[in-house]
């Protein structure tokens, strides 16, 4: 084919030759027979399911703005606009799945309301002030300092604007960076009459407008175009692509936080006037019809475990009946650590974090240490030290100060940071892992102003506790006798991906695995892929191999039983990092034991998807409309062929909740339906830094918090060549010690 594009703006009209090629075809009666239960999953199904997709999602993708697989429709709502000006849009997303074990031979639909983030439409002056902070245009009248000017040409590079200052002729540009200097003092030769001149001289000359902020530096596009900020609209539905800070994140939260109710209704309204599909003509060639009722699933609800603490308090079993949470007052931890020496560093000025303020809330927290059953020993001695100073120097200086008790090794370090996101938490965690190997606990300053807020002091207190080697709480023997019965381990892996801006660094994998019976204490290994956004752990082996001799050492037995949770893997890549990962723990197996090998489990937990559930009584709801923790769906959703279930542990604060969706893809240990979903769920209660159920089991998010951590190093490399048998998984962080690694991989 010949195909012609007409000139548009600066785009100039061009010609391409197109050619359309068979590649192969698609047999959809072997997709209907893994429907009905008489065939496998291969990549054929997998590719039909794709197909399927494109024709479900073509017209509203060509009809509406598209970010990822959401479809973000114009509305008439008021604009919401996240803290530095951006925009925040809510849309609609939808894919076909395989279907159900009640219905046989039928694909479902899901839909779900989904949200990104936008550089608003309209005039460029409006969004500069509001990256910028200031309280209105005119304060941009005085000009900005060259650290704003910075900031905000990392913020407008890329984006695509249109000049208004020509009547009709609204050419667009896409932004390449701003001037050095404001636009009275931005010169160019101007070719036609030979004189150099400034750009505001240029406008008020040639176009009869004297720009009314021309101390404002100019844009610059093209090849040294310079184009006065004033004369700029941006042109709408441009996604914003840099990574969002923190309290633009909590406004997003905010906005995105929908009652289920609300959001079930938004969706309903969005199939009957949005994705209209038995109006759309795509549908209607492939003989394809959805129904546009919601599905009615049936659910149970688990037994909510007991929680044991201390057995000589008087609160021995707390049963946690109030919606998956208890309440940590006047409670005495299960078994507590002594904590003899520690002190406080404060890398904040003394005006925003005064001595005396400091004082209190540290006698607030060990007020509640105490109370925990902690022994704490005096007062911890505070140091301020200059936040951009030598942190390494502050650290050293305060862990000194710490050494009261000489019987005794320094053993905590409180840390007070001024905001978050801040580099100091990395430098802090940094040079206290890999180079001092002390234990740390970082504090923003602005939570210190209520030095009487127990509940804070609460929640630093569990994790306080957990640092140091203590156990928070367990279950009582008969919750967890599915892993009691013979030598369990519960191991949790997770891949951390390098994020926007990041594309540089490696992807980190990190494994948590239980070494007691009761699956309180974790030890942890992290390695480095080569491969960048590889989502098979390449060292799983090895990282497995010293997993299993720490249990060795910790019980004298090694596991007979190991359950493994894998999170952050798509459906698409089930086949390939089962057959590898699991080839790679039997591997490690032959090598650690000389006979009977453990019987090994291996689940995927999935938490980005978009099921939701209602209950459709709501004496069934709680007091926000979700389905109370314990909530499980096995028997309509998933595949016939499939071992999986939703499981939604957790309480939610705000909006819908999510549960987690867990796939049994390879068990030799022939577990039940009831007894794998009620083990999962007791785990989630054994969480050592907060008071409730969490919405995954403990090993995965451990595992996720090691990988995060360990980015944090700047010493972490992609490994060379070398066999990862042949190396050891701590020598992936080179300045790592394997005495000060203790302190960073247990929990």
């Amino acid at each position: 084919l010949q195909v012609s594009l007409e000139a548009d703006g600066p785009r100039k009209a061009k010609s391409f030759h197109i050619t359309i090629r068979k590649i192969e075809e698609i047999n959809i009666e072997r997709l209907l027979n893994y429907l009905k239960g008489s065939a496998q999953l291969t990549g054929e199904i997998q590719t039909c399911v794709t197909i399927l997709n494109t024709v479900l999602n073509y017209k509203p993708r060509n009809n509406f703005a598209v970010v990822k697989r959401g479809v973000f429709p114009e509305t008439n709502d008021r604009p919401k606009y996240l803290y530095g000006g951006i925009e925040l849009k809510t849309g609609f997303c939808q894919s076909m799945r395989p279907a159900i074990k009640l219905v046989l031979g039928y694909m479902i639909v899901n839909v779900d309301t989904c949200a990104a983030v936008f550089h608003p439409d309209g005039s460029l002056l409006d969004y500069v002030a509001k990256i910028l902070g200031k309280r209105n245009v005119e304060e941009l009248r005085r000009g900005i300092s060259d650290s704003e000017r910075r900031n905000l040409e990392r913020n407008l590079k890329g984006l695509i604007i249109k000049v208004i200052h020509r009547g009709e002729k609204q050419t667009k540009y896409k932004i390449e960076r701003l001037t050095s200097q404001a636009a009275d003092f931005t010169t160019f030769t101007n070719k036609k009459e030979g004189v150099e001149m400034s750009v505001a001289d240029y406008f008020a000359q040639t176009y009869n407008h004297s720009l009314e902020f021309k101390s404002l530096p100019c844009l610059v596009v093209k090849k040294n175009l310079f184009i006065p900020m004033e004369v700029c609209d941006i042109l709408p539905g441009q996604k914003y692509e840099k990574t969002i800070g923190d309290k633009a994140k909590a406004d997003m939260i905010k906005f995105t936080a929908c009652k289920p109710q609300e959001r079930f209704d938004k969706i309903e309204n969005c199939i009957q006037n949005i994705f209209k599909h038995n109006e759309d003509e795509n549908l209607r060639d492939f003989e394809i019809k959805i129904d546009p009722k919601m599905m009615t699933v049936d659910g149970r609800v688990l037994k909510s475990p007991t929680v044991m603490f201390n057995a000589n308090s008087k609160q021995q079993n707390i049963f946690p009946v109030q919606n998956g949470r208890w309440n940590p007052k006047d409670l005495v931890l299960l078994r507590t650590k002594p904590l003899h020496n520690w002190s406080v560093l404060v890398l904040a000025d003394r005006r925003s974090c005064p001595m005396e303020q400091v004082k209190r809330c540290m006698i607030g927290l060990k007020q509640k240490l105490i109370e925990f059953g902690m022994e704490v020993g005096n007062d911890p001695y505070i140091n301020y030290e200059n936040p951009q100073g030598n942190i390494e120097s502050s650290l050293q200086i305060s862990v000194q100060k710490a050494h009261n008790n000489k019987s005794f090794p320094p053993q905590l370090l409180i840390v007070i940071i001024p905001r978050k996101p801040s580099p100091l938490y990395g430098e802090v965690k940094m040079i206290a892992d890999t180079k001092i190997g002390i234990v740390t606990q970082c504090i923003l300053a602005e939570k210190l102003r209520n030095p009487n807020n127990k509940s804070l002091w609460a929640n630093i207190g569990l994790k306080i506790n957990a640092k140091l080697g203590g156990h928070n709480c367990n279950l009582i023997k008969e919750e967890l006798s599915t892993i009691g019965k013979v030598p369990t381990m519960i191991v949790g892996a997770d891949i951390s991906h390098p994020g926007v801006g990041q594309k540089d660094q490696p992807s980190i994998a990190a494994v948590c695995a239980s070494v007691e019976p009761n699956a309180t204490t974790y030890y942890g290994r992290i390695s480095v892929n080569k491969q960048i956004r590889n989502e098979t752990i390449e060292c799983l082996g090895e990282m497995i191999s010293d997993l299993l001799k720490a249990f060795y050492e910790k019980n004298k037995v090694l596991p007979k039983r190991m359950i493994f949770y894998r999170d952050g893997v798509s459906e698409g890549q089930f086949r390939s990092v089962l057959n590898r990962e699991v080839i790679a723990l039997k591997n490690a197996f032959d090598k650690i034991y000389q006979k009977d090998p453990p019987n090994l489990t291996f689940i995927i937990a999935q938490k980005r998807h978009h099921t939701r559930f209602i209950p459709i009584n709501r004496r069934d709801a709680d007091k926000l409309g979700n389905c109370i923790p314990g909530t499980v769906v096995d028997q309509s959703i998933v595949h016939c062929n499939e071992f999986d279930f939703y499981l939604q542990s957790h309480s939610g604060l705000q909006g819908t909740t999510r549960p987690t969706h867990y796939y049994v893809l390879h068990d030799e240990n022939k577990f039940g339906a009831d007894e794998i979903q009620n083990l999962t769920y007791r785990l989630c209660y054994l969480y050592a830094r907060c008071s409730s159920a969490i919405s995954v089991v403990p090993p995965i998010a451990y595992a996720h918090l090691l990988a995060a951590r360990a980015r944090l190093y700047p010493t972490i490399e992609v490994p060379g060549e070398q066999n990862c048998e042949e190396s050891e998984s701590i020598s992936s962080i080179p300045l790592v010690s394997k005495e000060l690694a203790k302190v960073m991989y247990f929990v």
